[in-house]
């Protein structure tokens, strides 16, 4: 029996096996690493363009029911002395719909959660956990 030959089972010995070991463990670690970012992109990625189609399509139904709702006002008002007012008030109203839409969209833009969020917390664990010792 030939006890030079090593088996495929036993793990490498020696300083190039650690070596080999290490760099293994490393690019596994980097696999999953880049698994995560990938999956985090393509959740932002969908989050993105379901939001635009939202936002898109609720654009499109307030816009048809405001020219629809001013059309209304002003046939309603048209022969009477107060149709300047219903237009005054009309564009006072759409203002102000304009200034609350802004401001709800710049805070859901603000309050959105960080991009690779938990990637960067995984790292930032991997980090410590070497840097500890």
């Amino acid at each position: 029996m030939n006890h030079d030959i090593q088996s495929t089972d036993t793990p490498p010995v020696g300083l190039f096996g650690s070596v080999k070991n290490l760099a293994a463990s490393l690019v596994s670690h980097l696999h999953t690493r880049l698994q995560l970012f990938a999956t985090e992109f393509a959740e932002e990625k969908l989050r993105l363009t379901s939001l635009l189609f939202g936002a898109i399509l609720a654009l499109f139904f307030a816009f048809m029911t405001l020219v629809l709702a001013v059309l209304f006002v002003l046939a309603a008002y048209w022969d009477t002395p107060y149709r300047l007012h219903a237009v005054a008030f009309l564009t006072v109203l759409f203002l102000v719909g304009a200034g609350i839409a802004g401001g709800l969209v710049h805070m859901k833009l603000k309050s959105k959660p960080r991009l690779f969020e938990a990637s960067l917390a995984e790292l930032y664990k991997d980090r410590q956990q070497l840097n500890s010792p």
